[in-house]
């Protein structure tokens, strides 16, 4: 028997060598430089594939596309959606507390050289010796496991619902940077209009400069004018590409690609009263379903704190089995229960009720907290929606006379009444009261998209992609 430990014991050192050898082995043969090179070169490129693909035959992309879009490739949408599946592997780990456990356990010993017994007149040689043993153990009274499997519940409901609200965020995100980007757009043709009309008035100066009609210091205020109006046209240039690149990243590609937008205004303001909107900000809000289901997990955190006073059984069943022959009776069945109690573990029990009261009483108004700041935003959105909804009419309504003006103005000029410089400014006028307009229009589509968002109203579900409505 001595020897045949000294075996064990010099196969399991070896063992534990082998191991050691390859787990040092595993770290140093990570290169993490050749990794980071790596990665680099392969990201770009099947960034670059994949919004190819996606962009190639939907340009130019109208919202609905664009929210189809980063709700299928955004990471946030996508890291969510795999704590969505941890959370509900976890609920499934947990039922299996329920479930009977059984062990196989296999013993295998060898003596070198083999031990001789001696029983009555014969000689029972032993070299080898093999042992199975079969065990299960079963709960039977043990009211945590229930509990706990009620929280891993309740925590994949959760998980569910952070999903639900993160692609409501990255719907909204994406709305406002489609309407920004719609918004530049229009700025940069206003500002397009401006040059070519300050251009015009610098070349206008200069001829009357020659004619010595203005003085110098005129001729040069038009050169500056066009060099101010050309910088605010460069300037809103770099802004539109950096908020196609915003875009294009929250869509989940490459910010480096080129993006072409279909105008239009498809949001329409929810039907009812503030006070409607509330109640539906109300029922249907995800932070507020969370927040119901945070309150559930306390509560079983209390019924878990009062289970620590009471008995945990469970059953047990063993039948080791051994394959050997100078064996007579080679296994038999050992079962029964077991039962623990604690007895007295320095109040910690006791204690633990309490916290688990106070934590759900932290529930309740961190509960009370997330409904007061969601009807508080019902507000908000309410009153930044009024706010807007007025500007765009006045925004409008100064178009309407720029546009008269104009109208007028080109009129004259056919009928050599004004200058070409006249009207140019009044074109170019006519074209920024036009850019106003529309950005106050898709800036009243952001307030909408907000109020909706709030409310837990965010359109997620997007099969086809609608009418344009452009204008």
């Amino acid at each position: 028997m001595y020897r045949a430990g000294i075996t064990s014991r010099t196969v399991a050192i070896r063992c534990v060598a082998v191991l050691a050898v390859l787990v040092v082995a595993g770290c140093r043969s990570f290169d993490g430089e050749k990794v980071r090179a790596e990665h680099a070169e392969r990201y770009p490129v099947e960034l670059a594939a994949r919004t190819e693909e996606m962009l190639s035959a939907n340009q130019p992309l109208d919202l609905d596309a664009c929210i189809r879009i980063a709700l299928e490739n955004n990471l946030d949408v996508r890291s969510s959606q795999i704590q969505q599946r941890i959370a509900t592997l976890e609920r499934k780990i947990a039922f299996a507390n329920f479930l009977p456990v059984l062990d196989v356990g296999y013993m295998h010993y060898e003596f070198d050289p083999a031990i001789a017994l001696e029983l009555s007149d014969t000689t029972l040689r032993i070299d080898k010796i093999r042992t199975v043993t079969w065990q299960a153990n079963m709960s039977i009274f043990n009211p945590a496991t229930w509990f706990l499997y009620a929280m891993h519940k309740r925590g994949a409901e959760i998980a569910e619902l952070v999903t639900t609200y993160t692609r409501q965020v990255t719907a909204l995100q994406t709305t406002i940077l489609y309407f920004q980007c719609l918004s530049l757009e229009e700025t940069a043709q206003a500002l397009d209009s401006e040059l070519a009309a300050a251009l015009e008035t610098e070349r206008r100066m200069a001829s009357l400069r020659q004619e010595g009609l203005v003085s110098a210091w005129q001729a040069d205020q038009a050169k500056v004018l066009v060099q101010a109006r050309r910088l605010e046209y460069r300037r809103t240039q770099r802004e539109l590409q950096r908020a196609r690149a915003d875009l294009l990243a929250a869509m989940g590609l490459s910010p480096t690609a080129e993006i072409a937008l279909a105008t239009q205004t498809p949001l329409e303001v929810p039907s009812g009263a503030l006070e409607d909107w509330i109640a539906e900000a109300l029922l249907g809000h995800p932070h507020l379903g969370i927040a119901d289901r945070n309150v559930e997990i306390q509560k079983e955190q209390i019924k878990i704190a009062v289970a620590g006073f009471l008995p945990q059984v469970f059953g047990f069943a063993t039948y080791p089995d051994s394959i050997d022959d100078f064996v007579d009776t080679s296994g038999q069945w050992i079962y029964g229960l077991s039962a623990t109690m604690t007895l007295f573990n320095g109040f910690a029990n006791v204690n633990e009720y309490k916290a688990a009261k106070a934590r759900r009483e932290e529930s309740f108004l961190q509960r009370e907290q997330a409904s007061l700041a969601i009807i508080l935003e019902v507000v908000r959105a309410h009153l930044m929606l009024e706010t807007i909804a007025e500007q765009a009419t006045l925004a409008r309504s100064v178009y309407d006379v720029a546009a008269g003006r104009a109208a007028e103005a080109e009129q004259k000029w056919r009928e050599g009444l004004i200058d070409s410089s006249e009207m140019f400014d009044l074109t170019a006028q006519r074209d920024k009261a036009r850019g106003q307009s529309v950005a106050a229009k898709f800036q009243h589509q952001v307030g909408i998209a907000t109020l909706l968002n709030v409310m837990g109203k965010t359109k997620i579900d997007i099969e086809e992609a609608e009418d344009d409505g452009t204008f």
